[in-house]
């Protein structure tokens, strides 16, 4: 009798717990625009051409996320869009870097040009 007397409490103890850690809190929907919004402007700082691995990353698991989210999976789709954003500012950040190089470097063209034409008219 005694036995029965706690099985009933304690399994209903264990199914609440249970239940308590698969919840994984609201949608993230805050979380999904703010990375949507970090590869919008990888893109437009041209992350396409210039940082395309961690940009197609970054869309990749915008759409794992996306399927998560449908099937409620909230923790794992929130853990996901961050490691997303984290790609997509890794992306922006290395466009920008390479186009800032490659400025530099017509810059440098455009100087030694300029050196050596400014050698020519002095030698003449």
């Amino acid at each position: 009798m005694t036995i029965k007397k706690f099985a009933t409490p304690l399994a209903a103890l264990v199914l609440i717990t249970l239940l308590a850690a698969c919840s994984s809190g609201p949608p993230p929907k805050h979380e999904l625009s703010l990375t949507q919004s970090s590869i919008r402007s990888a893109e437009a700082a041209g992350a396409v051409a210039y940082a395309s691995k961690p940009f197609r990353s970054a869309q990749q698991k915008v759409t794992t996320a996306q399927t998560l989210i449908e099937k409620k999976k909230y923790d794992r789709a929130r853990r996901i869009l961050q490691s997303a954003t984290a790609d997509a500012e890794l992306a922006e950040a290395t466009a920008e870097a390479e186009q800032a190089r490659i400025a530099s470097e017509e810059l440098n063209e455009s100087i030694a040009l300029m050196k050596e034409e400014i050698a020519r008219v002095q030698d003449n």
